[in-house]
């Protein structure tokens, strides 16, 4: 018996153009031209009667309600909850993806699970979440027109609206996330851009594009970049990473450099903590202010130090956070200076 696609899940995807081999889908920076009834990169879109089309419309695979910390956040909302969120499939090909399980795993009949955009930001609310989180699989750019609807609610609720992703979504795609109230998005910085290519399948200038339009356009961004050995480990690519930080997006940013643990198909052993405490100087040397060191949880390595006057404004141990020196505008309660925090609601 065939079984087909639950309806709710398949929606005409709002980013597309009519090429004379197929439909080309234009909501990620694989552009993927799709023959009728074949599937992109991804694997959640196909071509119907040369219309692109979505398969994970509210197509959920996981939901839990996690401290934003978890993302991670440290500069945005700062002790709340955010509702989180993930679908199937993925436009990149990590071999030490963390969440394989629905990253590498297509959409199927047997395996859809519908959620409305608004029960989804129901059941935030009804959770005590202060803001929802578009995760896990890169359903921020998957999910697209799923989250543009969730984004409006949520923020007709009174709640933010962020996303963990890899940066590869189109300018357009990224443009109505902004238009529909996207508020901050942490962005994995994979490498450099010769072993993101070979191992992501991505273009790493295509994320820089991406970072340097959200800060533009006012975005709060956060970055990250797991730490893996023979990837991303050594000093060359640590400073390029760094440098660039700096210049296209400004020294406040934050940026998480991550553990890696063996996962998927990487069997490297895990990143030494010296490789990490390495890549915490040379991203304060390169000139950027709030560099944090994930995944090791050890006391001191997550805190906000204010770098004017060195009070310690925010300290972290798994997941938690505890203000211990930060105004309600986000400054340090010593000296004063403005530690880029941006509280919600907004003040």
């Amino acid at each position: 018996m065939h079984v087909r696609f639950d309806p709710r899940v398949v929606r005409d995807g709002l980013l597309q153009r009519r090429d004379d081999e197929g439909a080309r889908c234009l909501t990620c920076n694989h552009r993927c031209l799709i023959p009728d009834g074949a599937r992109g990169f991804c694997g959640t879109r196909t071509s119907v009667n040369g219309r692109v089309t979505t398969l994970c419309f509210g197509n959920i695979s996981s939901i839990s309600n996690n401290p934003i910390e978890k993302k991670p956040f440290f500069h945005f909302a700062p002790g709340t909850m955010a509702f989180t969120v993930g679908s199937w499939g993925c436009n990149a090909t990590c071999g030490f993806c963390q969440n394989y399980e629905i990253s590498k795993r297509h959409p199927s009949p047997r395996i859809s699970r519908y959620m409305s955009p608004e029960e989804f930001v129901e059941r935030a609310t009804a959770e005590g979440s202060e803001g929802i989180s578009i995760s896990l699989n890169e359903a921020a750019t998957l999910m697209l027109e799923w989250n543009l609807e969730v984004f409006r609610l949520a923020h007709s609720k009174g709640l933010y609206n962020t996303i963990v992703t890899n940066g590869y979504m189109t300018i357009e795609a990224l443009n109505l996330m902004i238009d529909a109230g996207l508020d901050a998005a942490n962005v994995d910085l994979k490498g450099c851009a010769e072993g993101v290519k070979r191992v992501c399948g991505l273009t790493v200038g295509h994320v820089w594009d991406t970072i340097a339009h959200m800060s533009k356009r006012g975005v709060h961004v956060e970055l990250t970049t797991l730490v893996v050995p023979g990837l991303s480990d050594d000093t060359e690519c640590l400073q390029e990473i760094a440098s660039c930080i700096v210049s296209d997006v400004g020294a406040d940013t934050p940026w998480h450099v991550n553990r890696y643990f063996p996962h998927y198909r990487f069997r490297e052993p895990q990143t030494p903590v010296e490789t990490l405490l390495r890549a915490r100087e040379i991203g304060k040397h390169q000139g950027l202010r709030y560099v944090y060191v994930g995944n090791l949880w050890e006391q001191g390595l997550e805190d906000t130090t204010c770098p004017v006057c060195g009070q310690v404004c925010y300290t972290r141990m798994g997941f938690q956070s505890r203000n211990t020196g930060t105004d309600s505008q986000g400054k340090c309660s010593q000296c004063g200076h403005n530690l880029g925090i941006r509280y919600w609601p907004s003040n």
